[in-house]
């Protein structure tokens, strides 16, 4: 191989390697400042690169990766879909190995890596696309929605009108939106579902499909999934079951846990749960107390520890969060108590990360990424041009763990320390990818003025 050969191809794997997960466009410009190389000769590169399908325009001035590299897909662990049916339910006073017979097995899915040929919704640009949002009830679901904007305006001229309705955590009220947002002409509609277990949604949705709507859903899906494109998510089971596997291993795998999960009849509340258990019943001495839904607020997760303080009567040695939404009131709670804050789970929250670090309280952080919902957006863009696309997508789900606190198995991709936003609000949710980045660029701007 020559020397200029050798070159392009490190050129290539630069440009490759510089887009994130989620496929975020990138912008010409920032592309060849990364390469380091004459307009013209990064201009002739990137043509290439298009031509051949590695590359593709997203916008006038963007680029992200073509179906080409799209279809190197790399799906994450997840729990395969025969053990989806399996419950869990902790009772107090029952010991985490009772709960061992009914452990799922997490073992990769090969169904993950299923794609679906979009090529018969295909149509011509401009489009209108519909999103039926479960909620905007808490700081996770607005950044998501911003995330999902951010994508908007990058990709405004494919898109004649993107219009959101809120359901405000209602099946009732978001099966009349459903309808309300096909009377409006929509080419293809989002949706988070408000329960995953409404058979009435699920119906409607199973109609629209049949029908020709393509239906994608992100972040919370229905239980019958055959009606849906495409879902757009992060691994729930990898949320729940590392944090429990870092709860039990910090407590040295004994001790009493209290479990504190989101909205109940959520699939992400339901799935993370559900592998928590499954990790807790691989040690014998850790005793699961109590379960309480907090509907991911800090007003829930407060109340619960509470109510089961004042049965208890003492702490337990840790509090499993399914986030730092209802995390923030659990440890307010202990604080306020003059308690000592038990190890804690839970992230997404930048406020979670501010009072656990200021305390010193021992915690572990998966945060949902927000950015999913720029993703879904690019998805649906992609299935509107007719592209193959996964049937299931991911945004990858980091560990992120204070200094010092690593187990024997649960290692941190990234510090608390540097992960925490002390500048930012504490409702700022630190997954919310790019969007968030270009708002606390505007805002340091704004200072500096």
């Amino acid at each position: 191989m020559s020397q200029d050969d050798k070159s392009n191809v490190q050129r290539i794997a630069t440009i490759l390697k510089g887009f994130d997960a989620g496929n975020t466009p990138r912008r010409t410009h920032d592309i060849l400042e990364d390469l380091g190389v004459t307009r013209s000769t990064g201009f002739g590169l990137l043509r290439a690169m298009v031509a051949a399908g590695w590359l593709e325009r997203f916008d006038h001035g963007f680029l992200r990766l073509g179906p080409k590299a799209r279809s190197l897909i790399y799906a994450a662990l997840e729990v395969p879909e025969s053990t989806e049916g399996k419950k869990f339910s902790a009772r107090p006073g029952v010991s985490a190995a009772e709960m061992k017979g009914n452990a799922p097995d997490l073992e990769w899915d090969p169904a993950l890596v299923r794609t679906v040929d979009a090529s018969r919704y295909r149509r011509a640009a401009p489009f209108r696309i519909g999103f039926s949002n479960a909620s905007t009830s808490n700081a996770w679901r607005r950044a998501m929605l911003q995330s999902l904007y951010y994508a908007e305006r990058i990709a405004q001229s494919q898109i004649e009108a993107l219009i959101v309705l809120d359901a405000q955590d209602d099946p009732a009220l978001q099966l009349l939106q459903i309808d309300e947002l096909v009377s409006q002409g929509i080419d293809l509609l989002l949706i988070s579902i408000t329960s995953v277990n409404d058979q009435a949604l699920s119906d409607r949705l199973g109609e629209l499909a049949d029908q020709g709507l393509p239906i994608v859903a992100v972040d919370r899906r229905p239980n019958d999934r055959s009606s849906l494109v495409s879902f757009v998510t992060a691994s729930d089971s990898r949320i729940g079951r590392i944090s429990a596997q870092w709860m039990a291993e910090t407590l040295s795998g004994q001790g009493r846990v209290w479990m504190l999960s989101g909205l109940e009849g959520a699939s992400p509340a339901l799935r993370r749960q559900q592998a928590a258990l499954a990790a807790f019943s691989a040690f014998p001495n850790i005793r699961v107390e109590n379960v309480s839904y907090t509907d991911w607020t800090e007003a829930g997760g407060y109340d619960a520890i509470e109510k089961v303080l004042a049965e208890a009567r003492r702490p337990p040695d840790g509090v499993w969060c399914d986030s730092g939404l209802q995390g923030v009131g659990s440890v307010k709670r202990f604080l306020d108590g003059g308690f000592e804050i038990p190890a804690h789970t839970g992230g997404d929250l930048n406020e979670m990360y501010k009072l656990c670090l200021h305390h010193r309280a021992p915690m572990a952080a998966l945060d949902y990424p927000a950015s999913m919902g720029a993703r879904a957006l690019g998805l649906a863009l992609d299935i509107l041009g007719g592209n193959t696309v996964p049937r299931r997508v991911e945004e990858p789900v980091q560990i992120v763990l204070p200094r010092g606190l690593e187990t024997a198995s649960v290692k941190a991709d990234g510090w608390a320390e540097l992960h925490v936003a002390w500048d930012l609000p504490d409702d700022a949710i630190l997954s919310q990818g790019p969007a968030l980045r270009r708002d606390k660029r505007t805002k340091k701007r704004s200072a500096i003025g």
